[in-house]
């Protein structure tokens, strides 16, 4: 994997500049391209091919066709042999197969052929048009901005800006949206006039306009009649061709292996699929309740593997300006920090990993599929005004244990309402924002609403019963607006490459048209992937609470943590105007000394802070690092 930039009408200096932010995606090389006012670079990570062949950008003979391309063509193999009769192959890359599907096919028809992850940029000079184009679910990022009257580009907000006369204003709705979403989502961006491409789209570009197009949708309409035996024997062969493409590599390669089902699975199969023992990367933690280790264990005895482990702990977080900057938008899903931590101990040991993403979106793994199904039973069953007073008694209650009746408040809750009202993201400050935010803030915003996001996913999908529609919405916006860019971000910031076997597009296509009853079976999500990993993985593996890779960040808040909360935000920089100081104050308080649980909440003001420091106020950098003491008034940035 890579970093790309480029642009029409930019300086070399400019774009050189772009470069030099990325040289952890492509520490391999660096190279630029320009035909008069286009111009094109590349930071390479060498994974395949890795002579110097392999530069990039690259062009076609005639040099009137040239590409910038950050990813895996898993297929590009069969590609090339279709393709060799007509066109003059110079390297062993998929890049060049990339240059000559499109002079054989044009671009929509090559998106359609090509198999991986991806985001690229082609110039076409013969019809002096620019095509930008991003993988279908969105595991290469790509940001673009017309802001300077042409089209610039980057695979990162760190390199885009730095082509920019200056940093544009934050964006009053995407700061909105991120305060729901944990993340800026959809094709938003934090700062005004930045836009990002949406996965499964490409971008042509002609003549100072640009037009987007859809080539990739996931159908969930025609649910296929088929047997669960007949389900789980095309599952199996389908997941072995996904994992048996990804292995393709010319450097050390390896797996994430948490001791969950996905990663569990992918590490079995992986290995039946090597010819060599494979290497496994496990990350702990110090606190028994959150550390996985005990599981990833058993996977890796049973399939011989050379398991490396780490141990993670509470010094995690001094590391938080580089994640902040490789993140580039504000950004507050913890497990960043382990899956930064995880990443930049694998480095030490392979290039590629396999991961296990894309398991819970595809095969219901979520409560949100669960709480569906149980929630359209109970619409049918029981009148709206007793659900509505039902699910408000609920809705005020604090959160359940066992995880059991948390479920049952969940079911209440999403009766309430129709199935499109219940699709949303409350687990950050969504229900906090008529107390949190500050009038004038709340003026700014107007009639907008991050709920808006979801719906329009929502009225996308094809699925036949709420339940297929909830999958699709997760699959758009959870995953790519989430999941994937972080996954890319801390890998990359460790000039690791990640691979996602469960989000092989044909297996994707496969699962979508299941029977959601053969997904959610009873109360047990992820039923049928479950059966299938029982052929490889020990049942005590699979069949235990789903913990997650996330941090003890709650009770670190109150401990370790708690000085670096007071002075991001009880100090005055922390005074911009969005919020009500004295409702964070309380907030704050409140989950320090144990009268509510704000864990979440509180680290998303923290990392907008953060965010806001580095990049508005420009006083903090990447390579900072942040030291504390036990007073709040001594937390430093040194």
């Amino acid at each position: 994997m890579c970093g790309i930039i480029g642009g029409i009408g930019c300086s070399e200096t400019a774009i050189r500049r772009g470069l030099n932010t990325m040289r952890d995606r492509g520490p391999d090389d660096m190279g630029v391209w320009r035909d008069q006012a286009v111009i094109l670079g590349h930071r390479r990570l060498a994974i395949i091919d890795t002579s110097f062949r392999g530069q990039q950008p690259m062009t076609d003979p005639s040099g009137q066709v040239a590409i910038t391309f950050n990813g895996e063509i898993y297929n590009y193999q069969e590609l090339r042999t279709e393709l060799a009769a007509g066109y003059p192959f110079r390297t062993e890359t998929d890049t060049e197969v990339l240059i000559a599907g499109y002079l054989r096919w044009g671009v929509e028809r090559l998106l359609q052929r090509i198999r991986g992850m991806y985001a690229f940029a082609l110039w076409d000079g013969r019809e002096q048009t620019m095509i930008l184009a991003r993988d279908p679910f969105g595991k290469k990022p790509l940001f673009y901005t017309l802001l300077t009257g042409e089209l610039v580009f980057a695979s990162t907000l760190n390199a885009l800006l730095k082509v920019l006369p200056k940093t544009p204003p934050v964006s009053p709705t995407a700061l909105d949206d991120y305060l729901t979403y944990l993340a800026v989502p959809g094709e938003s961006c934090i700062f005004e006039g930045v836009q990002k491409l949406r996965p499964g789209h490409y971008m042509v570009y002609r003549n100072g306009v640009s037009r987007v197009y859809r080539y990739y949708y996931l159908s969930f309409a025609e649910p296929l009649k088929i047997s669960e035996s007949e389900a789980l024997e095309e599952l199996d062969r389908l997941l072995h061709i996904a994992v048996r493409r990804r292995l393709i590599s010319d450097v050390p390669i390896g797996a994430f292996l948490s001791g969950g089902v996905d990663s569990s699975l992918v590490t079995a199969i992986m290995a039946e699929e090597s010819a060599l023992p494979i290497t496994t990367l496990t990350m702990g933690f110090e606190e028994a309740m959150y550390d996985e280790r005990p599981y990833a264990r058993r996977v890796s005895e049973k399939y011989g593997t050379r398991a490396v482990e780490g141990v993670l702990d509470s010094q995690l977080w001094t590391n938080l300006p580089r994640l902040v900057y490789a993140l580039g938008e504000p950004f507050a899903d913890s497990s960043a920090l382990p899956t930064y931590a995880v990443s930049r101990f694998a480095r030490e040991h392979v290039t590629v990993v396999l991961n296990g993403d894309g398991g819970d979106e595809l095969f219901a793994g979520y409560t949100r599929p669960l709480v569906e199904a149980m929630a359209l039973r109970y619409r049918q069953i029981v009148p709206h005004f007793l659900r509505n007073g039902i699910g408000r008694y609920a809705k005020h209650r604090p959160k359940l244990r066992p995880r059991f009746l948390n479920g049952v408040k969940q079911v209440l809750e999403a009766g309430m309402t129709d199935a499109r009202t219940a699709f949303v993201f409350d687990r950050a400050l969504r229900s906090f924002r008529g107390g949190l935010y500050s009038h004038d803030f709340q003026l700014l915003l107007g009639t907008h609403h991050p709920d808006h996001w979801y719906q329009s996913v929502w009225d996308e999908a094809d699925g036949p019963s709420p339940v297929d529609k909830a999958l699709y919405g997760d699959l758009m916006t959870y995953l790519p607006d989430e999941l994937l860019p972080k996954m890319d971000a801390m890998t990359m910031a460790n000039s690791l490459e990640a691979r996602s076997p469960l989000l092989d597009v044909d297996l994707a296509k496969f699962t979508a048209r299941l029977p959601f009853q053969l997904k959610v079976q009873g109360i047990e999500t992820k039923a049928l992937l479950k059966k299938l990993a029982s052929k490889y993985v020990p049942h005590d593996v699979l069949y235990r609470p789903k913990k997650g890779f996330n941090m003890p960040l709650s009770e670190w808040l109150r401990s370790t943590l708690s000085p670096l909360a007071h002075e991001l935000l009880s100090s005055p920089a922390f005074n911009r105007g969005i919020f009500d100081q004295t409702a964070v104050k309380r907030m704050l308080h409140q989950h320090q000394t144990g009268a509510g649980d704000f864990g979440q909440q509180l680290w998303s003001l923290m990392m907008l802070e953060m965010w806001y420091r580095m990049y508005v106020d420009g006083d903090i950098g990447p390579n900072d690092e942040i030291s504390t003491a036990i007073h709040p008034a001594e937390v430093v940035f040194a």
